[in-house]
């Protein structure tokens, strides 16, 4: 019994001393990679959309590191608060890539505490820059004779700066976003075109151009009067030629008055509209009430700000939201 009593013994401490020794062998081998890791320039993004267009720009290009500040989970970034994780990888950052426009609310903490990190916001470059001649004229600005004061401080987080800042919504700008960013990255290089970040550029902007499908859409739905249930789907329903007569932007945040259901309801009946763009977690008890009570159908889109962190997400997002309009209109 005693004999037995030993063994076991034995091969327990033999049992410590292996997984102890393994467990010692990953560790300094981790510890190892990020010691070889610590040259890499390391570029921060701000959400999905903007860090699916970084990572398509620098896959495979050697010592760049791309990390998304927000979890693929985030809603609105308007009221994002930077974490503590945030803020020890932001110290560590060489570059952060915003979408911009009043999206990122958080920005000017991090200006103030890396006053020395590079930032590139691709909505100021879009609206200001000579390369994307004629784009600004997509940048969606706020019609301040239509808002109404008892919405100012509900929605006030979504307006910074009077903009629509969800830009990548019309694939035309996500273009001009993704040109925004490579020129930045590659920055004064007199061999620029011969880049991998170049080479990348020129490869993703010929996918985005060939491989987003809109279906006919943007001839059926030209000039037709839709409403919106989020203020992103202006942008969807700019990218097809639609004009917005109606605009109730739903959130987690906010409250719907009776009157507010009234008027909307009221100015789809007015302008006959027939489709209503919107997003299922926050507009499906909207949507239910608008087909009720008008002839319009509402058709659910994604606005791109959760994903899975697929560098294929944008295209395949964008078809997705082209074929569930498509085949509303048909069904």
């Amino acid at each position: 019994m005693k004999k037995n009593k030993y063994i076991f013994v034995l091969l327990l401490l033999i049992s410590i001393t292996v997984v102890c020794s393994i467990g010692t062998f990953f560790y300094v081998k981790l510890n190892n990679e990020q010691v070889a890791k610590e040259d890499e320039i390391l570029v921060m993004t701000s959400c999905n959309p903007v860090y699916i267009a970084t990572l398509n720009l620098l896959d495979g290009v050697e010592g760049y590191k791309v990390q998304n500040l927000s979890q693929p989970t985030t809603g609105c970034l308007h009221d994002y608060t930077l974490t503590t994780e945030d803020m020890k990888n932001l110290s560590k950052a060489d570059v952060l890539i915003v979408n911009g426009g009043g999206m990122e609310g958080y920005l000017d903490d991090v200006v103030a505490a890396y006053p020395d990190l590079k930032i590139i916001d691709t909505y100021e470059a879009i609206e200001h820059s000579d390369g994307f001649i004629g784009m600004d004229e997509y940048l969606i600005e706020e019609d301040e004779e239509e808002s109404h004061e008892e919405e100012d401080e509900v929605s006030e987080h979504h307006h910074d700066h009077g903009a629509n800042s969800h830009i990548w919504m019309d694939d035309r700008l996500y273009k001009c976003q993704v040109a925004a960013i490579a020129n930045e990255l590659m920055g004064p290089n007199p061999n620029r075109e011969e880049t991998p970040i170049s080479k990348n550029f020129f490869e993703y902007s010929h996918k985005l151009e060939n491989e987003i499908d809109k279906q006919g859409l943007d001839v059926a739905v030209a000039n037709e009067d839709v409403a919106i249930l989020h203020e992103a789907f202006a942008y969807t329903a700019q990218s097809l030629g639609a004009n917005v007569v109606a605009t109730m932007d739903l959130d987690e945040e906010r409250q719907v008055s009776a009157g507010e259901v009234s008027t909307f309801i009221d100015e789809i009946k007015e302008h006959n509209v027939k489709l209503v763009f919107a997003e299922y977690d926050y507009g499906k008890s909207m949507g239910d009430l608008i087909e009720e009570q008008t002839d319009a159908k509402v058709v659910y889109l994604e606005t791109l700000m959760h994903g899975n962190y697929s560098k294929q997400d944008y295209i395949k997002v964008i078809n997705e939201n082209y074929s569930r309009i498509d085949n509303r209109i048909n069904n």
